[in-house]
């Protein structure tokens, strides 16, 4: 049952951009939740620096992310790699773009649901 439920809380975060709906990134996301990573620069060929952004700033992305429906209707791949009484570790894969694939490792932990807590991502080549 908690891998269930895991795994298709894992899959609100992709949805939260496909969607622009930030109700399922209050609804799954605990209140400090940041996304860190590096983007890869397909103009420049080079990556851009790291990045963090905190709760806030990922619900601005989630509202302007998929404005033009650049992400393909794809499902994710999630996989879970790690999974405790509170913390979970969590491997999603998926084209955010057309031609865009991105890796994301979903850090969950458990309060009285589970919550997507930290995001490591960066662009696959």
């Amino acid at each position: 049952m908690e891998q269930n439920e895991i795994i298709q809380i894992s899959k609100k975060y992709p949805l939260a951009f496909k969607n622009m709906d930030i109700s399922l990134i209050d609804d799954f996301f605990s209140k400090n939740a940041t996304k860190t990573g590096f983007m890869y620069d397909y103009e420049s060929g080079d990556w851009t620096d790291v990045s963090t952004t905190e709760i806030s700033e990922i619900k601005n992305w989630v509202a302007d992310y998929n404005k033009n429906g650049i992400m393909p209707d794809s499902e994710a791949k999630v996989q879970i790699l790690d999974l405790q009484e509170k913390i979970a570790v969590v491997k999603l894969e998926m084209d955010w773009a057309p031609n865009r694939k991105g890796c994301d490792y979903l850090f969950l932990i458990k309060e009285d649901t589970w919550l997507i807590d930290k995001i490591l991502w960066q662009s696959v080549l």
